[in-house]
């Protein structure tokens, strides 16, 4: 009897569901907070799951999106997943998918392509090895084999993290371009789509809206004019200022403090400050683009507000450029720099005020290096900086190489490297204390485990950088309060103290954490490059601090005014937090939830792995262990969930990533496995306090892969193309009950309608149908239940004929049902896609006018026009016919008068 319980759990379990309830939500290995409940109501209120999520800074993007990538499994619909991240981010996004959601995700890092390299055939498909994996976009943009495979590869979810970078923007060119290129070609060799950013534009349209040509290009007639009706149902965007993400965070995460610390210049800074103030040079006069950021005095001004060091690096590279004719500089510019050059020479490290000032905050506070969870984190946005603070930090405060540690991307290996010094700066056991980085780890990486100061040797000319660096402590999961440091220069020379205005930015951010909403008002831009762009005229033009603030404040204003009269306005800046229901329409038949015969997944689990367990079966190379009482189940990974095969990517012996990282293996080939939440975030905890970081607990779940290895194992119980029969006490003398599952699929072979029944046939023939929990409930079969052999199987045999057919009719009718209503639905997609489809011919016209009867007199330019206007025309036939027959095929269902049924378990009275 417990083979046929465990092999009918296991076939609930394995079986899709099509409802659009969530299932996951208060349920993984999280916090539960309700303001992330939104991006899966909306993800599974689509038919085609594309969402960008857009949250603010530190809000969970991450796990928004391990959460829907959770739900979509759970319904068949993610079983090839492909993460694209930056390379920092490589392992921190892995192990996050994994520790709180039990999603394996194989690490395509340079080190796995390089070992993979030589083993992989020239007609192999690397993506065909791995059918859940994370790379980086750089690594795709770089490897032209891989970049090729995603032609070839097809995935039912793509997630793709720090999307700004892969969006159009203003100043793109280069390295930007060719990764919007990628990601377009990437939005369209998925189903569902999910892009990450919290900074989704530049402040322009056509930025917003190449983000959401990725999601749904039939959203977007112009690209210049984006309608907020038009896309509400693809964005969710949310700020720390929002009233119900404030009410979740705010009890999460400690309020955070900056400190600003002000310092004056010493005679030679001053001297060096006011030579680059009053520097006038050549080659700036020559500049024909006219910006102040493409001033060279400009970047000297922000290399010497970062240090001497990085100051010193940029004059010597320019006179050297100047010397031999690779750079521009007349001679009489070579003299002033090299005047400039020596005043900065000058600025030895104790006449370098900003560090003198750093080691006065850190005697004042006592800082001694001793406590492992006083780390602290340094940004600069200068290599130089970096490299400076790293070694004088060593010498004056007595530190180990292995004390301080650099993060600044300049390596060619620097993905791999970047990953482990992350990984070892939460590590409580680690010796590093400084982690000095410049902004390549300033997006999307977890800084706070160990550490809750953070210090800006520099600030940023960008209020995003400034944002995007405080999010590395001051985010979710933070347990103290985060301690951002910054230092303001003061100086006796007016025309220095009208450069400094950077403190302004800082100013404003408390602003936008107050209630503003979208910092990207302050500078008119969502892009760092940008506002970079904004702030070197403020710094150049001398107008001083106050001028820049209430510049800035007039942007607010008049913002706010465009926010409530401008829709267009308010699709850039605006959040979009409308909820998004998940019921069913009331004349839809009623959704099930998935049967269970275990009250819990680790109460199957514990039934399975003991059925797993019999010495003669050698499952196991050695015997699993249960604690009941504390909720832990431990085994060794058996044989048959071993790599056979992986190309070099996996170890020999190796468990096969299908089921999980190798990291998550503890030592001895064992793991251990809990369906308790609070003993996984210990088991994150602890192993920040050891040498590994990967905790060998495992979140045992509904989407754990370990339960697929139940379902094939559960197959082997009874012989291929069976069913079990069981007697059932609960069943009167001559009764007979079938458990069935039906689905009717759409033309893709997905269902739309899945449906579990029991058949209880009487002893007189007669027969009807019950819900399975039902007859779960009134037949104790939940329960221990003794089993004894059915030794005449005629009758059992004899009515499932009649069973099944009872069955098909009865989908066969909430087919009927179901089919006016998705025809209604259906309806209404082709109706608003032939609304788009007019104002995308409507939008063409108006760029390139009609289109004549014939070509007869047309000038060539004319003609030009006109064979680009017939071009154009046919891509948007093209685009539209592709999305309305996606729709056609996937929610149509097939019209087969016997639809499928499989029949799961007899029982007999």
């Amino acid at each position: 009897m417990i083979d046929t319980k465990l092999h009918l759990e296991a076939s609930f379990r394995n079986t899709p569901t099509t409802t659009r309830r969530p299932l996951t939500l208060g349920r993984a290995a999280i916090d539960d907070l309700s303001f992330q409940h939104l991006p899966v109501e909306r993800a599974l209120a689509q038919d085609r799951v594309r969402l960008l999520i857009a949250d603010d800074v530190g809000l969970g993007k991450t796990l928004e999106a391990g959460l829907i990538a959770s739900e979509l499994t759970l319904r068949g619909r993610a079983d090839r997943i492909l993460v694209v991240t930056t390379k920092a981010m490589l392992t921190q996004f892995q192990k996050e998918f994994w520790t709180r959601f039990s999603i394996p995700l194989s690490r395509l890092d340079s080190a796995a392509i390089r070992r993979m390299r030589n083993r992989i055939p020239a007609h192999y498909n690397v993506f065909d090895q791995f059918d859940r994996s994370i790379v980086s976009i750089d690594t795709l943009k770089r490897d032209t084999q891989i970049r090729d495979a995603i032609k070839h590869s097809y995935w039912d979810l793509i997630i793709i993290d720090e999307a700004h970078n892969a969006a159009a923007r203003k100043a793109s060119a280069g390295s930007n371009s060719q990764r919007a290129e990628l990601a377009q070609l990437l939005s369209r060799r998925t189903d569902s789509l999910i892009l990450l950013t919290a900074t989704p534009h530049d402040g322009s349209q056509e930025s917003f809206a190449s983000l959401i040509e990725m999601l749904d290009p039939t959203r977007v007639p112009d690209p210049t004019r984006l309608h907020r009706s038009d896309i509400e149902d693809l964005v969710v965007r949310r700020f720390r200022s929002d009233k119900s993400v404030a009410a979740d965070i705010g009890k999460q995460v400690p309020e955070r403090r900056l400190i600003r610390r002000n310092f004056p210049l010493s005679p030679e800074e001053e001297l060096a400050y006011q030579t680059i103030a009053e520097l006038h040079l050549d080659l700036d006069e020559q500049s024909s683009r006219g910006r102040a950021i493409d001033l060279f005095r400009t970047t000297l001004a922000k290399a010497i507000f970062s240090s001497p060091a990085a100051c010193l690096e940029t004059l010597r590279r320019r006179i050297h450029g100047i010397d031999n004719g690779t750079a521009r500089g007349t001679d009489e510019d070579r003299d002033r720099l090299a005047a400039l050059s020596d005043h900065v020479a000058a600025i030895d490290t104790d006449a370098f005020s900003k560090y003198q000032e750093l080691l006065c905050m850190l005697r004042d506070l006592r800082w001694n290096g001793k406590n492992p969870r006083d780390r602290i984190v340094i940004f600069s946005e200068r290599i130089a900086t970096v490299s400076w603070l790293a070694n004088r930090l060593r010498d004056d405060l007595n530190l180990s190489d292995e004390q301080v540690a650099r993060v600044d991307g300049g390596s060619v290996e620097a993905d791999v490297r970047t990953q482990e010094i992350i990984d070892e700066f939460g590590q409580e056991k680690s010796p590093i204390r400084f982690l000095i980085a410049s902004d390549m780890a300033s997006e999307g990486l977890n800084l706070h485990f160990q550490c809750h100061r953070l210090i800006h040797f520099d600030l940023p000319w960008s209020l995003l950088r400034f944002q995007q660096r405080n999010g590395r402590i001051d985010r979710y999961g933070q347990d103290r309060h985060p301690l951002i440091t910054y230092f303001v220069g003061e100086s006796s020379h007016p025309k220095v103290r009208q450069m400094w205005v950077l403190e302004k930015l800082v100013e404003k951010d408390e602003a936008a954490q107050a209630g503003v909403g979208d910092p990207a008002v302050f500078l008119g831009t969502g892009d760092a490059d940008q506002e970079e762009v904004v702030v070197a005229e403020a710094v150049a033009s001398g107008n001083g601090a106050e001028a820049f603030d209430a510049e800035m404040s007039a942007r607010v204003a008049d913002a706010q005014t465009h926010m409530s009269l401008d829709d267009q306005f308010a699709a850039l800046f605006g959040e979009y937090a409308t909820p998004s229901s998940t019921e069913p329409e009331a004349s839809a038949a009623p959704e099930q939830d998935p049967p269970r015969l275990f009250p819990d997944t680790f109460a199957y689990a514990t039934k399975m792995i003991e059925r797993l367990s019999r010495p003669e079966d050698g499952v196991f190379p050695s015997a699993p262990s249960f604690a009941p009482k504390d909720r832990m189940i431990r085994i060794s990974i058996p044989e048959d969930m071993l790599a056979r095969d992986g190309f070099g990517y996996a170890g020999e012996g190796a468990v096969d990533g299908r089921y999980m990282p190798e990291e998550a293996v503890g030592p001895g080939s064992r793991i251990e496995l809990t369906d308790q939440a609070q003993v996984i975030n210990q088991a994150i905890n602890q192993a920040k306090m050891q040498e590994r970081s990967w905790p060998t607990v495992q979140y045992l779940w509904d989407a754990h892969p370990i339960l697929e290895w139940f379902a094939d194992r559960a197959n082997t119980f009874f012989p291929e193309h069976s069913a079990p029969v069981a007697p059932l006490s609960g069943l009167t003398n001559g009764q007979i009950a079938v458990v069935m599952h039906g689905a009717i699929p759409n033309a893709n072979g997905a269902p739309v309608i899945d449906r579990w029944a029991v058949m209880v046939q009487q002893p007189d023939g007669s027969i009807h149908m019950e819900e399975v929990q039902d007859f779960i409930a009134s037949m104790r079969l939940a329960n221990d239940t003794p089993g004894r052999t059915v030794k005449d199987l005629a009758p059992a045999q004899a009515s499932i004929p009649n069973a099944v057919d009872r069955f098909q009719s009865h989908l066969v009718n909430i087919r009927r049902e179901r089919a006016a209503q998705i025809q209604r639905d259906l309806d209404a997609v082709l109706e608003r896609l032939g609304e788009l489809e007019g104002r995308f011919r409507s939008q063409l016209t108006l760029e390139l006018g009609e289109e004549p009867s014939n070509d007869i007199g047309l000038s060539p330019t004319e003609k030009r026009r006109m064979t680009i206007r017939r071009a154009k025309e046919q891509r948007i036939e093209r685009l539209f016919e592709d999305w309305a027959e996606w729709f056609g095929r996937t929610r149509q269902m097939v019209e087969d008068p016997n639809p499928y049924v499989d029949v799961k378990a007899v029982f007999v009275g």
